[in-house]
Order: C-alpha cells, then structure tokens, then sequence
C-alpha cells in the first residue's frame, strides 16, 4: 500500500459519506454487520456541564498543541513554533493557580515535528519529537524519534536518546509515549522501515510496493539506558495513530487493525520492555473500508478499569462507541452508542470513575464541524450531553482535531482555530 493517509481531508470525506452526494466520485466501500448483542444507551436527560473560554499561553502561529494531566490533576500544555532564527522549538507551559507559567523550551532542532510531553508520576516529564531529513536515495523524507527526561517545571533536560534502531533511517509517522509507574518510558510508533516502493517496469506503467507498514514499539529505562525495538503488528491501519496507557505490567496499546477483507475494527495490544502480546479486537463492528479512516481509537484507565471510544460505520452512518473493562483490558462489554450519525472522530476519553468515563467526540454538522463531551457509565447511562465547541461556514478542525484531558474536576479541550485563526481552549466543568 502506498504510503500516504487521507488524514488532512477526512473530516470532509466522511461528510461525503454521510450526505451521499453526487460530486463526491469514487467513494470509499463502507459495510457494516450489525450485531444483534448491542447495547442500546439510555440517556439520562440532565442538564448540560458548564464551560468557558480559556486563555492559551500558546501563539497563533505554532503548531502541535497538546494538553496532558498529571496524576495529581496539574496540566501541562506543549507545543512547539519557530524561533526568531527559523528554528523549530519544543516549549512547555504548566497551569498554576489558573495562570499559564512562562514557556519553558525543552528542545530546539531543524525540521522537529510531532512533538509531545507526558508526566512521568507528579515529578517529573518526558519529552518525544522527530526530525525529519532527507532519504539518502532522494526519495521523500525519513525521520529520527528522540526521547528526554526533565524536571518537574520543564526547565532542566537530558541529552536526547534516539529511540528509533535501524540501518537506514526510514519514514515514520504518529509516534505515542507514555510512562510506567517506575519511570520506564513506553513509545509506539508507524514505520516504514520494511515498506518500499517498486518503479513502474515499462513507460506507462504504474508503480508498484513491496513489503509491509511496520507498528513498533520501544523502551527507556528509569535510569534512562534504551531498550529495544519490537515489531508489534504488521497488518493495521497504518493511518491511524496508535493510543496507550500503563500500568506496573506495562502498556496497554490502542489502535485500529485491518483485518482481511478490509476490516478496521479497534485492537488492544498488552506490550512491555522486554515484550508484546496478542491483539485482541475490541469489538467485531466488521467496518469495512477500501482507505484509512485516519481516526484511531481512545484509551483510558483508572485502575483495573479501561475504557476505549472509537469512530465506526454502521448502514453507512458513522457513530462514536465506548466499551469498559474491568480486567485491565483482557476483556470489554459490549460497546455503548454515543453518536449514532455523522461522526467525525474521537477527541479523548478520560475515566472519572471505576464506572464511569467522560468522552469527547467530534461530529459533521450542516453548519460545520463541533466538539461534544458527555459522561457515559458502564451500564449504558449517558450524561450530559454538551457541545462544547462549534465551527461555521461548513469548516472542519485541523488535523488532528480536538484534543482532551483531565484535571482534577475539569476537563480541557484544545483544537487548531484555523476558522479564528488561533489555537483554542475551553474549561469544562464536569465535578461528579
């Protein structure tokens, strides 16, 4: 399969879907097997959460906004943005006392791209980025994943660690870090090391690949040393970036498979420093897709609870669907219907409870596209449905689209304004 996503136009090609116009030619196929074990949630018809603009610390023309929580419900807001000599820089801000703490850079390096911070406990931080280079046989561009620890405040780091292992650098994509209880630190990513493309044999003919989209996965130690590379999966959705949450075992990762007859039903994986376990598919909503659907799925945990939200198709209708384990993740209930059309994809799931999670969806409307949030319990209940945020004019979020996180008896949701071009946030109100 040739190696490029649709990841910038989804939310368009699904609306395409959804409203069955004439102009949208070459649809993707879209099937969908109904179960007749579905759950059917009852919404409980309670009154909206309360929420409000929050100012963001960030500037307009940076990139890569992301919002994490620490354990003991602080925030730590990412992002990375050109510095006066064009130079990108990775910056971090914490939330005090309402109040965003000057930006603190973690890195600075030519061609950084996806970037992201993640607590390490309540002490310290993480960081991952790539850089981007030129392929040594001129063929598009290839990348290095680094990883470094700071301090609590973001203002000290390590010497970056190049996590990724192989011969000839290759094309990487979407790459996810989380940490372990003891300050291990788990990473997963897209790679095309194993991937490449054919030259067509004669004039005319079409070029062809060979070879197969790689779902890795890498450690560092506590003591900071670098462990090594597994290939996890080599038959998934590669457009869709994988999830991951941890415990004292390791990583419970979250992605979507492809299965054969183009099957892209939501997976678990139990991975660790040392080794990797079986997928196991969530849910078998048999969705079929001739594409990537460039939308991946939600994880969470609290405990020995996880939940996972994730974007499916049933009769040609995308919904938004959430299912809970109470095994770690060995095992998921039937899944719960949160949006049962023209949902555009999931913007986070946070468990607030052993039974219950908050969950924010994007969804297509005939006006644009908008963030909803909602508490959904185990046994099916639905509470507080709120749109929180709305586009006009027929816009659509910038990928990735909205993203979620908790804080204590809040919930944060950052996007990319191009519409208002700025980056946004709003502060929900979502205290049981």
């Amino acid at each position: 399969m040739p190696h490029y996503s649709y990841k910038f136009h989804v939310p368009l090609v699904l609306a395409c879907i959804l409203m069955l116009t004439g102009g949208c030619a070459e649809q993707p196929v879209i099937k969908q097997q109904v179960e007749k074990n579905e759950r059917t949630a009852k919404v409980d018809p309670q009154a909206s959460f309360a929420f409000a603009a929050l100012p963001s610390s960030v500037p307009n023309d940076a990139a890569d906004q992301k919002l994490v929580n620490r354990p003991d419900g602080s925030l730590v807001l990412s992002w990375w943005q050109n510095t006066a000599k064009d130079k990108p820089t990775l910056l971090i801000s914490v939330l005090e006392n309402e109040q965003w703490t000057p930006p603190a850079p973690v890195t600075s390096m030519a061609n950084l791209i996806e970037a992201q911070v993640v607590p390490v406990g309540n002490d310290a931080l993480a960081a991952l980025w790539m850089v981007s280079k030129p392929a040594k046989n001129g063929e598009g561009e290839v990348h290095d994943i680094f990883v470094a620890r700071g301090d609590k405040t973001g203002k000290q780091w390590t010497t970056p660690l190049l996590l990724n292992q192989e011969a000839i650098t290759s094309m990487k994509e979407s790459p996810t870090l989380a940490a372990m209880p003891d300050g291990t630190l788990l990473s997963a990513w897209i790679d095309m090391r194993n991937y490449k493309m054919v030259p067509p044999s004669k004039p005319g003919a079409e070029a062809t690949s060979e070879g197969f989209t790689s779902l890795m996965v890498a450690s560092v130690s506590a003591n900071n040393k670098l462990g090594k590379e597994m290939l996890v999966d080599k038959n998934f959705c590669e457009c869709c970036a994988p999830a991951m949450v941890t415990d004292e075992q390791g990583g419970l990762l979250a992605y979507r498979e492809h299965l054969t007859g183009n099957v892209r039903d939501p997976a678990v994986m139990r991975i660790s420093a040392n080794d990797f376990g079986q997928s196991a598919i969530v849910h078998n909503d048999h969705w079929v897709l001739d594409g990537c659907p460039s939308k991946a799925p939600a994880i969470a945990r609290l405990d020995s609870t996880v939940g996972i939200a994730w974007l499916t198709s049933v009769k040609d209708k995308t919904r938004i669907r959430a299912a809970f384990s109470k095994d770690k993740g060995q095992h998921f209930a039937v899944p719960i219907e949160l949006e049962l059309e023209n949902a555009g994809g999931v913007s986070g799931i946070e468990m607030d409870s052993p039974h219950s999670a908050l969950v924010a969806w994007t969804v297509i409307g005939k006006q644009g596209e908008m963030t909803k949030l909602a508490r959904v319990f185990d046994d099916g209940r639905i509470e507080h449905r709120t749109t929180v945020h709305s586009l006009s004019d027929g816009k659509a979020y910038k990928w990735p689209g909205p993203r979620m996180t908790k804080a204590k008896d809040t919930v944060i949701i950052g996007w990319n304004d191009e519409q208002a071009k700025k980056l946004g946030l709003v502060k929900v109100q979502v205290g049981l």
